[in-house]
Formats: structure tokens, C-alpha cells, sequence
């Protein structure tokens, strides 16, 4: 079977093929050769599908109501066969008259096609386009413009922490059993460092691991470990 545009197109050549006029008699005959082209699934697109789909429920609605006579329908479906018989009617006319469309095409040009004039671009500055004003606009736009900043180079020092500094001291004093405050911390720069080292032999007189003495105000500090390690000379 051909190709259709649609299921009108469809419908419209199986009446037309058994000669039969536009109406709910002749939709109840053509409606099984219908289904049957519908069921095979020839030459219909799964885009087109629903749109065949839909007719086949309302020429099967028809053929049903054309075969029992007890059965009633409701408004909407009576509108629905009438709309059905409408459409076909108007679809084909616009069969018949586009017969003619192809032949009366481009015969009487009623708009015909605008000339295109050339026109050469042609560069014309105002008079406020001065080579001044065309500087200061520039220096303008110049300034705008956002100007990259040096930002300073901070250096991050490495500062030891107190767990670090209490386990250093006391490895130092542990293998020393002796030692002045000012020789473990002759090493430190930083003032943070050396007040770091001071809280750490703090920690490490009350916790009882070593015992310092100092003879006079601002005098070396003395430190001594309670626990002897192993000496290192």
C-alpha cells in the first residue's frame, strides 16, 4: 500500500477506493481495512502512531454503533464522530483545489522581489571625533582599566610547638644530665622560639623530670635531669 501523510489521507483513500461517500456508514466499512493497515504498522512512523491510533478508536466507536442498535453514545463521543466526518469532508477539498495550487503557482507575481541596492560603506566621523577627543578617550579607557598590584611576600617561619620543644629538651637533658638554659637555646633567633623553650623546662620542673637552679636574678639557668640517660661528650 502507498505512503499517506497521515490517517486522514488514510481514511480518504479506503472510501475512495470502495467509491463510497463521506459519511458514518461508509466510515463503519472501511473501518476494518483500516485496522488491519494500522495493525501491520506499514510505512507509519512511531511519531505518527498516536495520531492512527486515535482515529481507529473513533471508526471503531462508529462501526460499533452502526452494528448494535440498543447501543447509546454520549455527547462527546457523537462530537467526536461528526468532527471526524468534518475534517475528512475539509481534508478532501484541499485535495481537489491543491490539484490546482501547482499549476497556478508563480503565474500572477502579486509582490515581486525588492531590488538590492549597493551602497559602499563610507567612513564619516563627526565632528566631535577630534584627534583630541580621540586621545582623552583613550586615556580614558586606559585608567579603567583594572592595574595588577604587587602584593608583599610574607615568609612563614616554622615556630616549634611546646609537645616539640618539652620532647627535645628532654632528650637533651636526659643524654647531657647537665645543662645551662642559654646553650639549648643559643641556636633560637626568633623571641618566640626561646619563650617556647622557657615554658617547656617549666613544664618539665612540674612534671619532675628535671631540676633547675638559678644563684642570682638574670644568672645562667642551670638545668639537671632526675632520670640519667646515656651521657654524650
Amino acid at each position: 500500500m502507498a505512503n499517506f501523510e497521515g490517517p486522514l489521507d488514510l481514511l480518504l483513500a479506503l472510501i475512495e477506493k470502495r467509491k463510497l461517500h463521506i459519511s458514518d456508514v461508509s466510515l463503519a466499512q472501511v473501518t476494518d481495512d483500516y485496522i488491519s493497515f494500522v495493525r501491520t504498522g506499514q510505512n507509519i512512523s512511531i511519531e505518527n502512531m498516536a495520531n492512527f491510533i486515535l482515529i481507529a478508536s473513533t471508526l471503531i466507536l462508529i462501526k460499533s454503533y452502526s452494528l448494535i442498535s440498543t447501543l447509546t453514545v454520549t455527547e462527546e463521543e457523537k462530537e467526536s464522530i461528526d468532527d471526524l466526518e468534518k475534517r475528512l469532508r475539509l481534508y478532501q477539498r484541499v485535495k481537489e483545489l491543491a490539484i490546482h495550487i501547482k499549476g497556478l503557482f508563480g503565474t500572477n507575481m502579486i509582490f515581486g522581489r525588492e531590488t538590492v541596492k549597493n551602497f559602499d560603506p563610507v567612513f564619516a566621523p563627526t565632528k566631535e571625533l577630534s584627534p583630541a577627543n580621540l586621545h582623552s578617550a583613550i586615556q580614558s579607557v586606559i585608567q579603567s582599566l583594572p592595574k595588577k598590584e604587587a602584593l608583599p611576600r610574607v615568609v612563614v617561619k616554622k615556630i616549634m610547638s611546646l609537645e616539640e620543644t618539652i620532647g627535645h629538651l628532654t632528650a637533651r637533658i636526659q643524654s647531657a644530665i647537665k645543662m645551662r638554659f642559654s646553650d639549648f637555646v643559643k641556636d633560637k633567633q626568633e623571641k618566640v622560639s626561646i619563650i617556647v623553650s622557657f615554658l617547656g623546662m617549666l613544664e618539665l620542673v612540674k612534671q619532675g623530670i628535671i631540676d633547675v637552679k638559678q644563684d642570682l636574678h638574670f644568672s645562667e639557668i642551670e638545668m639537671e635531669s632526675n632520670s640519667v640517660g646515656t651521657p654524650r661528650y
